[in-house]
């Protein structure tokens, strides 16, 4: 894994209990698929890990997320925190808005999260991934795809 992977990722990637991953993204912006690319690509082999797609309105997803009862959600989208592409940081939920990718959330990631996670008392994780290119079009560019088939790798061999 890239020098990317620290400690704190791999804590923060780490299933807890019931654990929802929620991918963010929108496939039309290159590097912001990376959400959706992950969603389409894990097929998780425990019954307490789910994933759901929010796209680029989390709000959708907020009352599944919260029925569910996680003990542990793990958001991952695209970001611009000014590292290489593919670059992998865990973020705080009160900078998420600064630093999501796109301004296409058309509702405040850190609001509808707070809401979800003071509903569900789970922990949260916010894994952003440095895009390199927004550009409209399909597909991720080299550096975002190798996070990403790196995330499915992760979640498709949790045992």
């Amino acid at each position: 894994m890239s020098n990317s992977w620290t400690e704190e990722v791999l804590h923060a990637l780490a299933p807890r209990g019931r654990t929802l991953v929620v991918t963010l993204g929108s496939v039309i912006r290159g590097d912001d698929g990376l959400g959706p690319f992950v969603y389409a690509r894990v097929k998780p082999s425990r019954p307490d890990i789910r994933l759901l797609d929010a796209g680029t309105t989390p709000e959708s997803i907020a009352q599944d997320a919260i029925d569910w009862k996680p003990d542990k959600i793990i958001l991952i989208d695209a970001a611009r925190f000014g590292g290489a592409a593919g670059e992998v940081r865990v973020l705080r939920l009160e900078d998420v808005n600064r630093q999501a990718a796109l301004s296409t959330h058309s509702f405040p990631l850190s609001v509808t999260f707070s809401v979800v996670k003071e509903d569900t008392g789970a922990e949260l994780a916010v894994i952003g991934v440095q895009a390199g290119s927004l550009a409209y079009r399909e597909g991720l560019s080299s550096g975002v795809q190798e996070t990403a088939l790196k995330l499915v790798h992760f979640f498709n061999n949790i045992t």
